[in-house]
């Protein structure tokens, strides 16, 4: 071998590793069942004015909107979620419609979907859900009315795993 012909080599060889290497982390990140791309995105955005005025609706309507979830009881049993619906006067809200979409911040991919029950007298409604790890939820919430619509997006840490001895 002549004297300085192994450079070539030695930069085709670095650039071919370059390139290994680049195909195997696109494959990892693409692979890996946690990430999720916000579905609809683009439409979303382009609709962002509706959801400003869903947000002036939200206000005008003046609902007050609680939620919460706790463990299940049993091992095997499901967390249960529980919604409490009021209007602006505090009279409760009975025979609404709540739709909830929630997911892990951990795992956006895995989408939970759930359509509660109507509101009863005490404008409370409840459902059990797979919420199976502690951690950051949001949940989308979707409250229909005799026809109006109210939404909610709630960010908060929950505890779903039960304790049991």
């Amino acid at each position: 071998m002549k004297k300085g012909s192994a450079w070539p080599w030695l930069i085709a060889g670095a650039l071919a590793l370059h390139v290994v290497v680049s195909l195997i982390v696109v494959f990892i990140a693409t692979s890996d069942p946690s990430y999720a791309v916000e579905k609809n995105y683009y439409q979303k955005a382009i609709d962002w004015d509706k959801k400003m005025a869903q947000d002036r609706t939200n206000q005008d309507l003046g609902w007050r909107f609680e939620f919460a979830v706790a463990p299940p009881e049993r091992p095997g049993d499901q967390p249960r979620l529980e919604v409490t619906l009021a209007d602006a006067d505090g009279v409760p809200l009975t025979g609404a419609t709540v739709t909830v979409e929630a997911f892990h911040n951990a795992s956006s991919g895995d989408v939970l979907r759930a359509t509660l029950p109507p509101t009863g007298e005490s404008g409370v409604s409840r459902t059990t859900m797979p919420m199976g790890h502690n951690g950051r939820w949001e949940l989308r919430f979707t409250i229909d009315h005799g026809g109006r619509e109210f939404t909610s997006t709630e960010t908060r840490h929950l505890f779903v795993e039960g304790n049991w001895q």
